[in-house]
């Protein structure tokens, strides 16, 4: 089982120093394992004797949870702007939650002799509101 663990965090250590794959976690994993003594100087073999994988590990994700709660941080001040992203179908429709104007003013129905008589008054113009075009996130928009 160690032999497996050890190759498996030689494989990760391998990918965490290639150039091919330098990405922000794997710069962060190389960082985390340099700091608990990880010789990439050594021969394969080697480098990982005398390091604690735990603290690397730890290290590691000490990181990641802070930039994840960074993110969730984000989406929840995201949502609390823009509440119709948590309704599924309704990202899109910018009149969620408002108030709706009818487009008419008055309608009436009538019964007359021989059947019904009806009508409606439509308003000249209708205010923009919330058919406007708006922008995509709500957060700077002031009400």
């Amino acid at each position: 089982m160690e032999g497996l663990k050890i190759t498996i965090l030689a494989v990760a250590g391998v990918l965490a120093v290639s150039s091919a794959n330098a990405n922000e976690n794997n710069k962060r994993i190389a960082q985390c394992l340099d700091s608990v003594g990880y010789d990439r100087d050594a021969p394969v073999e080697q480098r990982f004797e005398g390091v604690d994988i735990s603290a690397a590990a730890k290290c590691y994700f000490n990181w990641k949870t802070k930039r994840e709660m960074a993110s969730l941080q984000n989406m929840r001040e995201f949502l609390a702007a823009n509440p119709r992203y948590k309704v599924p179908g309704q990202s899109q429709n910018r009149c969620w939650g408002k108030p709706r104007e009818n487009p008419f003013e008055s309608a009436y129905i009538e019964r007359t002799g021989d059947g019904f008589k009806a009508g409606v008054s439509y308003k000249d113009k209708m205010p923009a509101g919330c058919y406007e075009n708006g922008p995509w996130d709500n957060r700077d928009v002031q009400d």
